[in-house]
């Protein structure tokens, strides 16, 4: 079999210039009361700083680093396929918030009037909660301004997440940065954070909650820290969040940055068999490893700029792939710097990978989608939501499955 071309990183060393400003003491946030784009160790812009820095890899440099060269490695066979015509959803929002429900159907939190969603196998809408989303301007009186992620928790409660808008709007300082937590027949439970308030300090307020999972003691996990976020909001304090399923506040670790226990913006989350922590560390284009402790093992970045997790109970790991090689999005300046490319992760396919958990080996790779949304069940169904161009998917749905052939 030819080798499938995934693409030739051009990796950029220029996040590390992140670490430059870390390492001048992390200080964005007296950087906001001052002069939020001038470093305050150096007198620099930060924009400057970060080009100053900007350092290509050579090929070799990241062919030895990641194992493989990206130009010429094969993404060996992709065994899936699509199945066309599932779901049935006469208004298709941004898929962002998958759970699969172990029977051939899942519930879908999207951007969209009801905004959460029970898909039977057959691909029909069997329930509905009575929430509703904006899709990024504003949102009147939906519940939500931007959903963005949704989890299950072992009594069978749903949480789900507002993360609020990405940058200024109608919405800003007024809905998003909230965690909801819903019975299973939609009634809502309780909420933590404050609308519109986007701080990070404990579960009184969140900067943009991205991500949930429970954790394998049956407490809950909040990847809290998507970039990129409005002007008003905390623009460092990425963490993960740990509380009880009554919402009480347990810890958090991490924090802004691009070293081991760092992250720029926290997007998934996932368990292995071994209790290890799995996340999606998006922006930094790579999943961290944690033990049962919370201590930093080992981070991968042969999977791509990863979105979405999920690992199955054989450690199957899938990875979801929405952001490399895409030129939709203009880059946040901390991320990228203002003179690098317009892409993310450029060199790179989106898609999905599908590998293990327990070496980080790889297996297989299905192109031709951009999955933000992403799980899997027992079964070996892939769940990948789509939160842009839907009308262009081969199914017409923001919300697509694959089986195997």
């Amino acid at each position: 079999m030819a080798p499938v071309r995934i693409g030739r990183v051009a990796h950029a060393a220029g996040v590390m210039a992140l670490v430059a400003v870390a390492g001048a003491g992390l200080m964005l946030a007296q950087q906001r009361e001052s002069r939020p784009d001038v470093d305050p160790a150096s007198g620099k812009p930060l924009g400057s700083l970060v080009n100053d820095k900007y350092k290509p890899e050579g090929e070799a440099e990241v062919t030895k680093r990641l194992g493989f060269d990206p130009a010429t490695h094969s993404a060996m066979a992709n065994p899936y396929k699509m199945v066309p015509n599932w779901p049935h959803l006469d208004k298709p929002g941004g898929a962002i918030g998958i759970v699969p429900d172990e029977a051939g159907g899942v519930w879908l939190q999207h951007r969209s009037n009801p905004a959460i969603v029970h898909i039977n196998a057959a691909g029909n809408v069997v329930a509905s909660f009575p929430v509703s989303s904006g899709s990024g301007g504003a949102s009147g009186s939906a519940t939500y301004s931007y959903a963005h992620g949704m989890c299950r928790d072992r009594d069978g409660n749903f949480w789900s997440l507002d993360s609020g808008t990405f940058g200024d709007g109608p919405d800003t300082g007024i809905k998003g940065s909230t965690v909801f937590k819903y019975d299973k027949d939609g009634k809502l439970l309780f909420m933590l954070g404050k609308p519109g308030v986007g701080k990070a300090d404990g579960v009184n307020t969140f900067i943009a909650p991205a991500a949930c999972t429970s954790t394998p003691e049956g407490d809950l996990l909040i990847a809290d820290g998507h970039w990129s976020r409005p002007n008003p909001s905390q623009q460092d304090g990425d963490r993960i969040v740990w509380v009880t399923r009554d919402g009480k506040f347990i810890k958090q670790f991490g924090r802004l940055g691009t070293g081991p226990g760092e992250f720029l913006g926290p997007h998934g989350l996932a368990f292995d068999s071994q209790g290890r922590l799995f996340v999606a560390d998006r922006a930094n284009n790579r999943i961290q490893i944690y033990d049962k402790n919370m201590n930093f093992v080992d981070d991968w970045k042969q999977f791509g700029r990863p979105s979405g997790i999920a690992i199955l109970e054989n450690d199957t790991l899938l990875v979801s792939d929405s952001e490399s090689s895409y030129y939709g999005f203009r880059p946040a300046n901390l991320e990228l710097g203002p003179t690098r490319p317009a892409s993310r992760n450029a060199g790179w396919k989106a898609g999905i990978w599908v590998g293990s958990a327990k070496d980080g080996s790889i297996k297989y790779f299905i192109p031709n989608t951009k999955p933000e949304g992403f799980a899997a069940d027992e079964a070996g169904n892939i769940y990948a939501g789509l939160t842009g161009n839907c009308d262009k998917a081969p199914n017409g749905q923001c919300l697509q499955k694959y089986v195997l052939k």
